[in-house]
């Protein structure tokens, strides 16, 4: 039995990522990639990084889940459509059978009580405060897993928050309207009395829950990270989350079913547990699916058996001489000049990692931003900058001058080889100008790095 297990075990930590992909085994390259993703995935939860920061949310949500749906009952109710929001309420907490009717009564009844005219500037002010900090605890937990550290600015935060909020419920509360309408039509009635359209449209009818709840995760995929994310990753994105969402849905209303002891254990508080073990899930396939879009637009970090590799040394400096030659090859040829966005693309690696060395490099000297688009151009003439100023500007960002290591485990031989070694690399790149380099080498755009 331990030999079985250490076989497993040898797989997920050596074979699976030593495997070789190959054209003409497309079947063999899908199971690698899934695999590799459930082994990512995976090791999120062990570290314990999803579940706290669902927990997290889950305590955020239950404070502000009735100031967050004011908000949005205000702005459908805009659009006269805000008896729909009723409708998508229920559905989302149908796994709770009984018990979800029951909360989704209580808490639509509590917010149409709620009249956001009469509250008042201060009190406006405060319910807008704690929307906008909710929706910034959220984005927190997606900047994480996208290996982002900066933050928006108070502008930012404003506008992209409100368009999440203003958006969302229009957009969802929308299409259930429209949907309902087209099924009541007159026309619509007569063609679903004819087979076999009117198996394919209650089949729709039955989907459409389910396609609108990956709509919606689609939708805070694309526009909470602070970063460019591909419409098509989000989709994916989207679609793992709302097939996981189907999924546990069913499991959690047979669990519903067959668990009526929790009525007689927590008896008044039981409807208040499975509320919060319900948005427990919720948040976690919403950070699944966070995790999958990164790796579907960055899939040459699924294909690592170790991220960290992108923070290391070697790494680092290599990405810091790529970057320098992309921008001053386009400088130097009159080309189209190189955003933050258009980088990452290029290079296929996350803004976090991209955006910490061009801030080493402008602080260098050695490139500078164009405010007014945002760009990056050489801050002085290509023909004076050697790859060693590129190297030692990323090496004296990103490593500290002292060592307290060096206190302890210094050895003489072996400090003096290491030392011989890196003083053949910088005269190596001494030697090197990035003039030389981009006048040398022609890039290819289907080639990473």
């Amino acid at each position: 039995m331990s030999s079985i297990f250490s076989k497993f075990d040898n797989f997920f930590k050596k074979d699976l990522w030593e495997t070789r992909r190959d054209s003409s085994g497309k079947l063999k390259n899908v199971l690698i990639t899934v695999l590799q993703l459930l082994h990512k995935i995976g090791q999120e939860f062990l570290n314990g990084e999803i579940p706290r920061r669902a927990s997290s949310l889950v305590y955020t949500s239950l404070l502000t889940i009735v100031p967050i749906l004011a908000v949005a009952f205000s702005v459908v109710k805009a659009f006269g459509v805000h008896n729909m929001l009723e409708p998508f309420m229920r559905n989302f907490l149908a796994p709770l059978g009984e018990k979800g009717d029951e909360i989704t009564f209580n808490i639509i009844t509590y917010v149409e009580r709620i009249n956001v005219g009469l509250l008042g500037m201060i009190g406006l002010a405060a319910l807008t405060y704690t929307v906008m900090n909710t929706i910034q605890q959220v984005e927190n937990s997606f900047n994480y897993l996208w290996q982002i550290s900066e933050k928006r600015n108070l502008l930012k935060r404003f506008r992209d928050y409100m368009s999440v909020l203003l958006a969302g419920p229009v957009l969802i509360v929308a299409a259930l309207g429209i949907t309902t309408s087209i099924m009541s039509n007159t026309i619509a009635q007569k063609i679903i009395s004819i087979e076999p359209f009117g198996t394919v449209l209650f089949l729709i009818g039955k989907l459409l829950p389910y396609m609108l709840i990956s709509v919606a995760f689609t939708l805070i995929y694309y526009l909470l990270p602070y970063t460019k994310v591909n419409f098509r990753s989000a989709f994916v994105g989207g679609i793992s989350a709302g097939i996981l969402w189907q999924a546990g849905s069913w499991t959690f209303a047979r669990f519903i079913v067959s668990s009526t002891q929790y009525s007689a254990i927590y008896s008044g508080f039981a409807i208040v547990l499975l509320f919060m073990i319900w948005l427990y899930y919720n948040w976690v396939i919403i950070l699944i699916g966070v995790k999958v879009s990164f790796y579907h637009q960055f899939p040459i970090l699924l294909h690592m058996r170790d991220e960290r590799i992108i923070y290391s040394e070697w790494y680092m400096q290599r990405l810091a001489i790529m970057l320098m030659y992309l921008v001053g090859y386009n400088f130097f040829h009159d080309k189209h000049r190189w955003t933050l966005p258009a980088l990452m693309e290029r290079l296929r690696t996350p803004k976090g990692v991209v955006q910490d060395i061009l801030e080493a490099l402008e602080k260098s000297g050695l490139i500078l931003r164009v405010d007014s688009d945002e760009t990056f151009v050489p801050g002085r003439d290509i023909e004076t900058i050697t790859l060693s100023e590129i190297v030692n500007s990323v090496r004296g960002e990103f490593q500290d001058a002292y060592s307290p290591l060096n206190d302890f485990t210094s050895i003489p031989g072996i400090e003096k080889i290491m030392s011989e070694v890196q003083n053949t690399i910088n005269n190596t790149f001494s030697k090197e100008t990035l003039k030389k380099l981009v006048t040398s080498h022609i890039p290819d755009n289907k080639k990473t790095i």
